[in-house]
């Protein structure tokens, strides 16, 4: 995997003015300091989510969907989880899922998969971890039935590029689902903190629309005060008639009927 170099800006605050448009960005990290702050903090990391709420809030929003995932399904359920952390939300749906399922899952940081894989193993969870970028995943497209991103779109300059990859790998028919900083007060501090983007639901929907899905869902995070300010979840479906770009990394085109 190739890292950049280059800091991305997000964008903070925007208004226009008459013939006038004032924009304030910031710099945010490029991928390698990105990289050393999350292996910094990830022996950490899970002790600090799990204060906040966040493993029940997880498995409270994958219950939603599990039922939809599972339906009429005689194989395994093929996951990817992009961003995966320390493992939380993969945790969260080991323990929500009746049906077998094969997980994969890629995150920036080193110690962070190495944090994961050990949870996994302690819990019985099989898992394929790589280290890679979710703007270039290494997976041909149309391989999972059900891709989930916490926490990790909002570090991009453009986010649109890493739900491009993520709708790429998403067979026609599954789901994927997307957790990010709310544009709250407590999101604030996420963004002053690690240099995020925050976003509204609606922004969100507008994206997962954009890129092709259909059905879209925003569901709360959880039912604690913590982790419904910090976070906004959206879910949407690929629809099973595609039109796919020549190229892998172009996202597909949905065919919609009237």
């Amino acid at each position: 995997m190739t890292l950049e170099t280059h800091a991305p800006h997000i964008p903070v605050f925007k208004r226009r003015l008459g013939s006038w448009q004032i924009a304030v960005s910031r710099q945010g990290f490029a991928d390698d300091q990105l990289r050393r702050a999350y292996d910094d903090c990830a022996p950490s990391w899970q002790r600090t989510i799990e204060r906040l709420g966040f493993p029940l809030a997880y498995r409270q929003v994958l219950r939603q969907l599990v039922p939809t995932l599972t339906s009429d399904r005689e194989r395994p359920v093929k996951v990817l989880d992009c961003g995966v952390g320390t493992g939380a939300m993969a945790l969260a749906l080991a323990a929500e899922m009746d049906a077998s399922f094969e997980l994969s899952a890629v995150d920036i940081s080193p110690v962070m998969l190495e944090e994961a894989s050990g949870k996994f193993g302690l819990m019985g969870v099989n898992c394929q971890p790589q280290v890679a970028d979710i703007r270039a995943l290494p997976y041909a497209s149309e391989s999972f039935d059900f891709v989930m991103c916490a926490h990790a779109i909002e570090h991009l300059e453009v986010p649109q590029a890493a739900i491009s990859e993520m709708y790429r790998v998403l067979k026609p028919g599954g789901t994927l689902l997307v957790v990010t900083t709310r544009k709250t007060l407590f999101g604030t501090f996420i963004h002053l903190k690690w240099r995020t983007h925050r976003l509204t639901s609606s922004a969100l929907r507008q994206w997962l629309t954009q890129s092709g899905l259909t059905d879209l869902e925003t569901m709360p995070v959880g039912a604690g005060r913590w982790t419904r300010l910090w976070s906004t979840a959206v879910s949407g479906r690929k629809p099973l008639s595609t039109i796919c770009a020549a190229q892998d990394n172009t996202p597909c085109a949905a065919s919609r009927s009237a």
